[in-house]
């Protein structure tokens, strides 16, 4: 197996969304891999958030490369950008370090940028490592995938 099929294999809940109304598309951007339903495709608009949301990340961890590898809460000394606002936020809440909100964050700051923006999509759901952000006009049940879990797949 390739390792595009060995990532295929461990993303198959991917496959259960449906949402018929919606256009759905794979975008990869160094480690950040999302899958997204919007409108219509907008690959090229969303690379461009991603590669927005990562420089503001990876300009951070340039300067203070121990953001990356903490496992705990980190305190922002200046002022930054909301995704850094939010990942040490969110991990100040957890007890844990900023990095692993990032998946999270990085999913709900481009579908908040792919919202507002005139070209974009009124509607969207994006899925980041199991962290999903989501704006629909329609009812979504999202079910929790929990392994051997005998409450896996049971509620939604």
């Amino acid at each position: 197996m390739n390792s595009e099929s060995v990532d295929a294999h461990r993303r198959f809940y991917r496959r259960l969304t449906r949402c018929d109304h919606l256009v759905a598309f794979h975008v990869v951007v160094k480690e950040t891999d999302l899958w997204v339903q919007a409108r219509k495709n907008l690959k090229n608009m969303i690379k461009e958030f991603i590669l927005i949301e990562r420089g503001y990340i990876e300009s951070y961890i340039h300067r203070h490369p121990d953001f990356q590898q903490t496992l705990h809460p980190w305190k922002l000394a200046a002022p930054a950008p909301a995704i850094l606002r939010e990942m040490t936020q969110a991990g100040t809440k957890a007890g844990v370090g900023p990095m692993a909100a990032v998946a999270g964050a990085i999913a709900a700051r481009v579908g908040t940028r792919l919202l507002n923006h005139r070209k974009g999509s009124d509607e969207v759901i994006i899925e980041n490592g199991g962290d999903v952000f989501f704006k629909t006009r329609q009812p979504v049940t999202v079910g929790l995938l929990a392994g051997k879990s005998p409450l896996s797949m049971q509620i939604g």
